[in-house]
């Protein structure tokens, strides 16, 4: 198991990139397509490219033994919420694909199921002519341009929550990739999985839950509206790590005892 005060502390903070040459998503055409968040409620939808590729995420991951991605609300998500007539009717996810070979769909979700999907299926949601995900994401471009993030209308090819799109790609996924605002912290927030799918054939597809050694990898939409993607200690963890501090102040007052 891996614990770490230091990289459980560390945050990258994903501000508007006011600055940023490409704003746009990669959808993965050459095999590594980069992270993108969605709300949305039944009139409209915002996006906005977390501008991290899928080597990257799990590269950080990987490297700093912890991960915790932040970025506060720009402008645009404001305007967003701030039209939005009902928040507990709001849904939201996070996904990335590759559209080329053999495929990476990343996903929120709440409950895994014992069952995944085929490898045709995962092709379908990730792939560039006919797939979901890739096309959704092509279509999202056309208004991020510059910017990081941008509104859809429920009438705009980049709607979110179209049923294409949306928590399970028109019934494609066998789970829900959306939470609520209700996955607000880190008591309540949602998993992040890969599904891995063959470049051929109909086999079943593998779904692998991201941890950080026995810690899973939770994803939550704080009430500040800070999206946070963060590897976190279980429970028991936390009464490992109380323990052990206890011992050590306990030997050190013994050995202030004898001096």
């Amino acid at each position: 198991m891996k614990f770490s005060l230091k990289t459980l502390a560390a945050a990258v903070v994903m501000a508007a990139a006011a600055a940023s040459a490409n704003a746009t998503i990669d959808a993965g055409a050459a095999g590594n397509g980069e992270l993108f968040f969605n709300i949305w409620d039944a009139s409209g939808s915002y996006t906005r490219s977390l501008e991290v590729s899928i080597d990257s995420f799990q590269g950080q991951l990987a490297a700093a033994g912890n991960l915790d991605l932040s970025w506060t609300a720009d402008a645009t998500f404001v305007s967003f919420m701030a039209g939005v007539a009902d928040v507990n009717a709001l849904k939201w996810n996070v996904m990335a694909t590759d559209i080329q070979g053999a495929r990476r769909v990343l996903e929120t979700y709440t409950t895994k199921p014992a069952v995944t999907i085929k490898n045709d299926a995962v092709r379908s949601i990730s792939g560039a002519i006919n797939g979901t995900l890739g096309t959704g994401a092509t279509a999202i471009n056309t208004k991020l341009t510059a910017s990081d993030s941008a509104i859809f209308a429920n009438t705009d090819i980049g709607y979110a929550g179209k049923s294409t799109m949306g928590a399970t790609f028109n019934g494609v996924l066998n789970f829900s990739n959306a939470g609520t605002v209700e996955n607000n912290s880190i008591a309540t927030a949602l998993n992040f999985m890969r599904i891995d799918g063959a470049a051929t054939g109909t086999a079943f597809s593998a779904y692998n839950q991201y941890s950080d050694g026995a810690n899973k990898l939770n994803v939550y939409l704080d009430s500040a509206n800070t999206l946070h993607i963060a590897a976190v200690p279980e429970p028991e963890s936390y009464a490992m790590l109380l323990a052990g501090l206890g011992m050590i102040g306990f030997m050190a007052r013994r050995r202030g005892n004898r001096a």
